[in-house]
């Protein structure tokens, strides 16, 4: 019985350790839109709740997985070299990724072994919604997976050619969302393809919010993000511009042309947000100098003691401030299905 309890203990010791290498706190930019499209679908004859659920936690390992094969492909790619360079120049933003790998701690090795155990559960959760559905939600999510892995690994490498915050706003927003939307009603609708639009692009919103910031480090490492490639200032804000407001207009045309219903004008209470999104980056690019703190409207921002000790103000604000615009949206998109 003893040695039992030291295993169990030794086990969730060791769960516990890979959830936190694999960022489980960004597992709300996965979950909140998994929930939109769990609700969306409970308006569906066909609706399921055990295969919706079961959806949702294929995504969630999904999405480990994908965190983990990032920090596998990026630390191959860049040796580590690029680290220790940047951490001479004073730039913490990429250095704080990913330390366990840096360290020492675990061997790629392992690392790629872990990510593939998290895609083993994914599969197995997608060959249940298969069992149900059919190939429709297998299809999708296999997919999702290719775009996920590709992500950072050769020969493709999305991130590294200025397409990785688009692939990973359509994973997360029209492949993630459709998908559980499919098993759990056993069908699409005309709902699920703007507010699915939507939340992709606020996803994306966040990735390119932190490749703005992160444009020095991302090239020591060989990146190409978006922000990369559209190079001028201008053009980058333009961008945002698009990322911030576009999902307000999409709403509020599909309402206009009654694909969705005018209740789902509520999101525009997130608004606000956006336009201070694109005003705090305005001052990054041609203000970086200018000091700005976290105010109460703009939502939850954990450890911010942390971060002004680490000098952090610049860059957390701006990514915590994109994370609660897509979380606030998708729950007042919940809101919508419950009125």
């Amino acid at each position: 019985m003893v040695s039992f309890l030291c295993f169990y203990k030794a086990l969730m010791k060791k769960i516990v350790y890979w959830l936190r290498n694999a960022r489980i706190v960004a597992l709300p930019q996965s979950i909140l839109p998994s929930a939109v499209a769990f609700c969306l679908a409970t308006n569906c004859d066909g609706f399921s709740v055990w295969l919706g659920i079961v959806s949702i936690l294929g995504v969630m390992a999904a999405h480990l997985a994908v965190n983990l094969f990032d920090d596998y492909f990026d630390y191959v790619n860049s040796g580590g070299k690029s680290r220790e360079q940047m951490a001479g120049e004073g730039n913490m933003v990429r250095v704080a990724k990913s330390p366990y790998l840096y360290s020492g701690e675990v061997t790629p090795k392992k690392l790629f072994g872990v990510a593939s155990i998290f895609s083993a559960i994914a599969l197995a959760f997608g060959l249940v919604v298969f069992a149900q559905r059919g190939f429709i939600p297998l299809l999708i999510a296999v997919a999702a997976g290719f775009l996920g892995f590709f992500y950072s690994a050769k020969p493709i490498q999305f991130c590294y050619r200025g397409l990785g915050e688009l692939v990973t706003g359509v994973i997360f927003g029209p492949m993630l969302m459709s998908g559980v939307y499919y098993s759990a009603a056993g069908t699409f609708s005309a709902e699920i393809w703007p507010v699915s639009a939507v939340v992709g692009i606020l996803v994306t919103n966040i990735l390119f919010t932190h490749s703005v910031m992160d444009s020095s480090p991302d090239t020591m490492v060989g990146k190409k993000t978006l922000a990369g490639v559209l190079k001028s200032n201008r053009m980058n804000l333009t961008a945002s511009a698009i990322f911030n407001f576009l999902p307000y207009i999409i709403i509020v045309v599909a309402s206009a042309c009654g694909t969705l219903p005018w209740k789902y004008l509520i999101t525009l209470i997130a608004l606000p947000r956006s336009i201070y999104l694109f005003y705090l980056l305005y001052e990054f690019i041609y203000h970086p100098e200018r000091q700005f703190g976290k105010k109460w409207w703009l939502g939850p921002m954990e450890n911010w003691d942390s971060v002004e000790e680490n000098n952090m103000q610049w860059f957390a604000l701006r990514w915590y401030l994109s994370r609660n615009i897509l979380q606030l949206f998708c729950i007042m998109l919940v809101v919508c299905t419950l009125l």
